[in-house]
């Protein structure tokens, strides 16, 4: 179910979000992101560093990939 709400934002801002196709599910996905307990990043939200950092944590990553990140992030 969907409810309408008025809500006062930038003028700027309004003027991209005019240009979204579906505008109200450009600002459900915005919200719902913004509004998200979990605090990880998103998968293309990290950087490169944070992916590295985040793989050598794994277990399932093999010992030689998990020295050549350790490595690259020591840099």
């Amino acid at each position: 179910m969907r409810i309408n709400r008025t809500f006062s934002i930038p003028y700027d801002l309004a003027h991209e979000l005019k240009k979204k196709h579906n505008q109200s599910e450009t600002v459900t996905r915005a919200l719902k992101k913004y509004l998200d307990p979990d605090p990880l990043l998103e998968v293309h939200d990290a950087s490169s560093r944070q992916l590295m950092a985040a793989l050598t944590a794994r277990d399932d990553i093999d010992d030689t990939l998990k020295t050549l990140l350790l490595q690259i992030l020591t840099k």
